[in-house]
């Protein structure tokens, strides 16, 4: 059985950094036997280890941790424009992914910034209202975005350099190090104006073409429809959509290492349209947070046994299947093995002498009052 105690302090460290960590911050050496961490509410309660390791999984990173880490990636964006317009190149900026969604588990997290084309956009013809279209720069918009790639690894390189810059990725630059108090991913890119955008002119119906280096080519995703889409279901839902997105990457990140190699064949995406398939099992009152333990391990063993309700699962913004590979059916059955685990642990730690191996009444019952 997995040992929550270890598991707890593994929490601890992600969500507020070391206690180490902390004492130099503070200018403190790191053999002094204080921990000036916070206490977080999960902690505080008169409940087992697997009961506090569940509640805290759920539970979003404070919320100054989570700014801190906007802040910076807005700051090196807005630098990373401004050094691109003495080039001619005119660049907006948008923040994506977990941090923007409130879903990371780090408090320490890195943070995405697109890095978007301001002047030009892909169209998707014909257009709807019949016009025609025409740029300027009539090089192919790979082209474009690759000068703007190139432009962003020098400028970044140059203005950053007692950071580490990391120009090795396909889709970002990743800056760490030095001033910066997070890590921050660059990715250019730029937008595309689908028929359903040119209708409604709604920011989450704007596609965004990110440019990929190794293979010179544009790849389309719809961030801004993925995030409204899950922020509308988890408001439906009181919170629990994110709180078990939580749960399943913190389970993912406290895993040894020869599980956590293969659970992270699931993506943030992937593992968030889990969640998001989950509907209404999701309506649970906050006291009986407990019950989505017991709710994820049904959905997910599902999942694992029919294969048809699996293979029909899409991503929040419909653009993939979430279990396209089988490395993910088994990355999803070593999830499936984790939560089960958890649950049975909280289900003994309540029935320290039943006889019975699991009842999933014990966790849905069980209130938790925060």
């Amino acid at each position: 059985m997995i040992n929550f105690e270890n598991r707890l302090k593994s929490l601890k460290d992600r969500r507020q950094g070391s206690r180490e960590r902390s004492l130099l911050e503070n200018n403190l050496s790191i053999y002094d036997s204080r921990d000036l961490r916070t206490k977080e509410r999960y902690e505080e309660l008169a409940e087992s280890a697997p009961i506090k390791y569940a509640i805290g999984a759920m539970a979003a990173v404070d919320r100054r941790s989570t700014q801190i880490s906007i802040e910076e990636g807005e700051r090196v964006a807005s630098t990373l424009i401004s050094m691109l317009s003495t080039v001619g190149i005119n660049t907006e900026m948008e923040i994506q992914g977990s941090v923007a969604l409130d879903i990371h588990i780090e408090g320490h997290s890195d943070v995405d910034m697109l890095i978007l084309k301001s002047d030009i956009v892909l169209v998707q013809t014909p257009k709807v209202d019949g016009s025609g279209c025409a740029a300027s720069d009539t090089r192919p918009m790979e082209a474009i975005i690759r000068e703007l790639r190139q432009q962003s690894e020098l400028k970044l390189t140059s203005r950053y350099y007692q950071a580490e810059v990391n120009c090795s990725g396909n889709k970002s630059i990743a800056i760490s190090g030095g001033s910066l108090k997070r890590k921050v991913d660059i990715v250019p890119a730029c937008w595309f104006h689908s028929h359903d955008y040119q209708r409604s002119g709604l920011k989450h119906h704007k596609g965004v073409d990110v440019y990929h280096k190794g293979e010179h080519k544009l790849i389309r995703n719809q961030p801004f429809l993925h995030m409204k889409r899950v922020n509308d279901k988890d408001l439906v839902y009181s919170g629990n959509l994110k709180k078990v997105v939580r749960l399943m990457k913190n389970l993912i990140a406290d895993m040894p290492d020869y599980k956590k190699r293969i659970a992270k064949k699931l993506s943030s995406y992937d593992i968030t349209a889990i969640g998001y398939d989950m509907n209404d099992q999701l309506t649970c009152p906050s006291y009986f947070s407990l019950g989505l333990v017991e709710k994820l391990r049904a959905h997910l063993t599902i999942l694992v046994d029919v294969p048809a309700l699996r293979n029909a699962m899409e991503v929040p913004d419909g653009s993939r299947k979430v279990f396209d590979t089988e490395e993910k059916i088994e990355a999803l059955k070593i999830l499936h093995s984790e939560v089960t685990d958890l649950a049975v642990s909280i289900y003994k730690s309540l029935n320290p002498y039943s006889l019975d191996t699991y009842k999933s009444n014990s966790l849905l019952q069980k209130q938790v009052f925060l």
